[in-house]
């Protein structure tokens, strides 16, 4: 066995534990409980093609038995008579039956010779009622364009597994529509609404966990069920380009993307993963098998208790894990296993042990800075570490508080002391109650840089965070890339602090790490979370703070400004993206905040 089918048998061990089996109730028994949210989340069912293919693989009946008792929870709870599925009884969302649909017309095709044939010609029925209602779902030319794409695969598989030319039609339709929101420059751009529009800085709407976990997979896995070289060609870029995203820990940077309030770090919360993308499409290229065996294995590192934890530190945190996680990821390792492609994860594997030094993924081999103009971002090469800083002023809908604006520094990672900053949301707020969870424990709090103050009513915050307005410069020196950023503080629905919220900020990125000037008035606060897990040990006084991470140290030395720590050395943390960091603030001298951070 290898890493990905250990880590399936891993995960499916716990989800047959949490299945409910001992009450009869058919809105109840052969769901899956989730420990996070208490309760049995209407994609549970998503587990019938892994439980499948190791009741195939290892002649386990238990899984056989399983999947037969997910598939009739799901048709008596969250199936519809139009032929869908909600995405939760307490949701009446049906874009979600793609997904339903995906999982169950590969189970059946690569394990429907498990099935006795009453059950086989049930299931298959089943899936032609799901594909007629996907033909006609028109919500799908407008909304996120992950929807899009991955009907535009669920309706291929419909027409191969059924004979149907009619679904392969309108799939081929969809998809040539969801390539035009792919940009000149490779960015997938659609999720949010208008999905083709444009804010007021010209930025596009993108979210790159939802690109690399749903959309992109499921673009080149159109492409190679098809067979259609264009759509491989044009599956290739756009993975190429999005590759800038993912680090050479695994994690994925979407410290700034619409949807980032479902980020993970490893990626988001309810897709599927990138592995089987990268995989699938990485003959010739060999940054996609490295990328996704650097993923795979930051998801066998956030796996505690045979569950996939939605972050870094999450586990550590003492929060529970919401199940989604692990029966969406369990789909992709059975799409892996059952392509024969684990093979290019054990040559990952051996090339690890073989060389030296750690193979870098084209972030860490950048050598000058990349601006992302559909984001209005820039990724920010500094030798050992890479930073990221946005000025993206995309607000995904109805969403107030989501990614960070302003240009702000939110992410920070060095190849030897890891995450060091990232930006999670603005402030918390569970934009889809259903997939998210609320925090178990106190602190819970932004864990993104910015500058802050509070109005004289003592409730209204202004922050840097929130401004959609600043300018940002960008210049290189000799010794490295240079950041400027002017703007007005301003509170979370847009309103500008009129007397005194003007700040600018110099971010200078040199080889030895990030010196930061900041101009701002004297009410104001720059507040520094840096990432650390509660074991590391940090030592500080009021110049600033050593953290000794594993196998490095990272230093915040004040040069203007004073330094203190409001919780001394406990942490706080937060959901997204699964973090928990030393809140460090610089409160101004004579209007001036300088410090930098070194390695």
């Amino acid at each position: 066995m290898g890493l990905c089918g250990d880590l399936l048998r891993v995960w499916c061990d716990k989800l047959l534990e949490l299945q409910v089996t001992s009450v009869n109730d058919p809105a109840l028994r052969g769901g899956i409980l989730c420990p996070a949210c208490a309760g049995i989340h209407g994609r549970c069912f998503d587990a019938i093609y892994p439980f499948l293919y190791l009741a195939d693989a290892d002649g386990d009946s238990r899984y056989l038995e399983a999947a037969k008792m997910l598939f009739d929870w799901a048709e008596n709870t969250v199936s519809r008579e139009d032929g869908s599925y909600v995405n939760d009884t307490n949701s009446d969302w049906k874009g979600t039956t793609v997904f339903s649909v995906i999982q169950l017309t590969e189970a059946l095709t690569f394990h429907g010779h498990l099935l006795d044939s009453v059950t086989y010609e049930r299931w298959k029925q089943r899936i032609a009622r799901a594909a007629d209602f996907l033909c006609t779902f028109k919500e799908f030319e407008v909304c996120n364009i992950n929807y899009c794409i991955t009907n535009s695969l669920a309706l291929l598989l419909c027409s191969d597994l059924l004979g149907e030319a009619r679904y392969a039609s309108r799939g081929s339709e969809l998809l040539r529509r969801a390539v035009g929101n792919i940009s000149d420059s490779g960015i997938l751009f659609g999720e949010g609404r208008p999905v083709s529009g444009y804010s007021r800085r010209g930025c596009r709407p993108v979210d790159i966990g939802y690109n690399l976990e749903e959309s992109l997979p499921a673009l080149i896995q159109y492409a190679y069920a098809s067979g259609e070289e264009e759509w491989k060609e044009i599956g290739k870029r756009a993975l190429k380009r999005q590759l800038l995203f993912l680090l050479d820990d695994g994690g994925i940077d979407n410290s700034f993307g619409t949807r980032n309030y479902k980020w993970t770090y490893w990626g988001s919360r309810t897709s599927d993963g990138c592995t089987l993308g990268y995989l699938l499409a990485a003959d010739g290229e060999p940054d996609f098998a490295a990328g996704a065996y650097k993923n795979l294995k930051l998801l066998e590192a956030c796996t505690h208790d045979g569950c996939l934890y939605g972050g870094l530190y999450t586990h550590e945190m003492g929060e529970y894990t919401c199940i989604h996680h692990t029966f969406s990821h369990a789909k992709v390792l059975a799409g892996i296993l059952d392509r024969g492609l684990e093979e290019l994860l054990e040559k990952q594997e051996q090339l690890n042990k073989e060389e030296a030094k750690q193979y870098r993924l084209p972030r860490m081999r950048l050598e000058k800075t990349v601006y992302i103009e559909e984001t209005d971002t820039y990724l920010i090469p500094g030798g050992e570490y890479t930073a990221t800083v946005t000025g993206y002023d995309w607000e995904y809908v109805n969403l107030k508080g989501g990614h960070a604006e302003g240009g702000t520094l939110t992410l920070l990672w060095h190849e030897r002391a890891g995450l060091v900053i990232c930006g999670g949301m603005s402030q918390y707020t569970m934009r889809e109650a259903n997939n998210m969870q609320l925090p178990r424990f106190g602190r819970h709090e932004c864990v993104t840089p910015r500058l802050e103050c509070t109005a004289l009513d003592g409730k209204t915050v202004y922050s840097s965070l929130y401004d959609g307005r600043c300018e940002m410069i960008f210049s290189e020196t000799g010794a490295g890339t240079v950041i400027t950023v002017k703007g007005r503080l301003t509170d979370i629905n847009h309103h500008i602090l009129e007397d005194g919220g003007a700040y600018d900020a110099e971010y200078s990125f040199e080889a030895g790490g990030v010196r930061v000037r900041i101009n701002v008035n004297q009410n104001a606060r720059f507040i520094l979370p840096l990432v650390s897990e509660s074991t590391e040990k940090a030592v500080w006084d009021e110049r600033g703070m050593t953290i000794e991470k594993r196998a490095s140290r990272v230093h915040v030395n004040v040069e203007n400004g004073v330094f203190r720590l409001p919780y001394k050395s406990q942490r706080i943390y937060n959901l997204v993206p699964g973090v928990e960091a030393i809140k460090a603030e610089i409160v101004p001298e004579q209007g001036i905040i300088a410090f930098c951070i070194s390695f």
